[in-house]
């Protein structure tokens, strides 16, 4: 089997949002530094907050997914403004791939969730649900929320074709 790698893609209408509440953000940030060096008033935890938000919305705008299919299994990759984070699903593993609704969450626990996914990426969102055997060989039922695109969706479904549901 040929390797089938589908990279994240960045929505026009999405990256406008965010950079409309981006620069909201920074005119708020700017405002409490006006009042701070202005008119005296120091509000530590509302420059923290404000600050905080920020990073983590460029986090979400700078992230870039690759996800990879090969012939042991389902690689995801997150290269962001922290780090690279890689995850390997082997197919054997895989017990559930269905596109994301929430009210799924109630009827399987799980232990461990991962968004592999890009903020500016206007594709639909999908879930990964797998098995790992932790230590004491107890299985622990972990997701992992991506968006694999058209192409990587019709190589999942006729390779795990009895595991793919579409809501």
């Amino acid at each position: 089997m040929e390797n089938l790698v589908v990279q994240s893609t960045t929505s026009k209408k999405h990256f406008n949002i965010l950079m409309i509440a981006v620069i909201c953000l920074l005119m708020l940030w700017g405002f409490s530094f006006y009042k701070y060096l202005i008119l005296g008033i120091f509000q530590p935890l509302e420059i923290m907050t404000v600050t905080l938000i920020l990073f983590v919305l460029i986090e979400r705008m700078a992230a870039r997914y690759s996800y990879e299919m090969n012939d042991k299994g389902l690689k995801c990759v997150k290269r962001g403004l922290l780090g690279t984070v890689t995850h390997e699903i082997p197919y054997k593993a895989i017990f559930s791939l269905s596109s994301y609704k929430p009210q799924l969450i109630g009827l399987v626990k799980f232990r461990r969730t991962y968004r592999f996914h890009s903020a500016l990426d206007g594709r639909e969102v999908w879930t990964v649900a797998y098995t790992v055997a932790r230590s004491g060989k107890k299985l622990e039922n972990r997701r992992i929320y991506f968006k694999p695109g058209d192409q990587m969706l019709a190589a999942l479904k006729a390779k795990l074709p009895d595991k793919v549901v579409a809501f």
